[in-house]
């Protein structure tokens, strides 16, 4: 044994245990994505190259992490997170980090300089986390959330609440059922990110 078969069977163990999944489902967590990517992602399945496998890992520890510290502050306050699914179609489905008495929790990790321009330069979240939550909102019942967001480079932490808004939640229902639909009937949406290869 070496320092380079150590290595090696490190890394094959970190990409089987990622913990990115290869879903046959359309999740709520990604649903600010272009359409075409999320129909190519149910019909064909998600390449998940080496560092998405080592980012998705990541970010699990530092979920846990946060997890850990908010359980011993609030003990039986804070509620294990749910799976999710649409009152209109099972295959729309997202898993929430948990609750804190009755409000939603997400939990993200980025690093330092993307925490700070989301604080100071941004001021609002991303797009995506924002629709992210949205949907869990609309699917959990909830009416506030608390996104917690962790500097995997130095360790910073922000919160900020975010209060649910009906018309966006509507509108990715409604982009989640045109997928869904593409997807029954065997045709790819257009494309919206101008990225998406033919």
């Amino acid at each position: 044994m070496n320092a380079n078969e150590i290595s090696d069977q490190l890394l094959t163990w970190t990409i089987k245990n990622s913990g990115a999944e290869h879903r046959q489902y359309l999740g709520m967590s990604a649903i600010s994505a272009c359409p075409t990517e999320l129909y190519r992602w149910m019909t064909k399945g998600r390449h998940w190259d080496t560092r998405s496998h080592l980012s998705c890992y990541s970010g699990y520890l530092f979920e846990s992490d946060i997890k850990h510290r908010l359980m011993a502050i609030y003990g039986h306050l804070l509620k294990p997170g749910r799976e999710l699914v649409a009152d209109f179609d099972h295959r729309y489905m997202g898993h929430t980090d948990g609750e804190i008495d009755a409000l939603l929790l997400e939990i993200k990790s980025v690093t330092n300089d993307k925490l700070e321009r989301i604080r100071s330069v941004d001021r609002r979240i991303p797009r995506n986390h924002y629709e992210q939550v949205q949907a869990y909102m609309r699917h959990g019942g909830y009416q506030l959330a608390v996104v917690v967001y962790v500097a995997r480079d130095t360790g910073a932490l922000w919160t900020t609440e975010i209060t649910f808004n009906k018309p966006v939640a509507e509108r990715l229902d409604e982009k989640a059922r045109s997928i869904l639909a593409a997807v029954d009937a065997n045709r790819e949406p257009k494309c919206t990110c101008g990225r998406c290869q033919p």
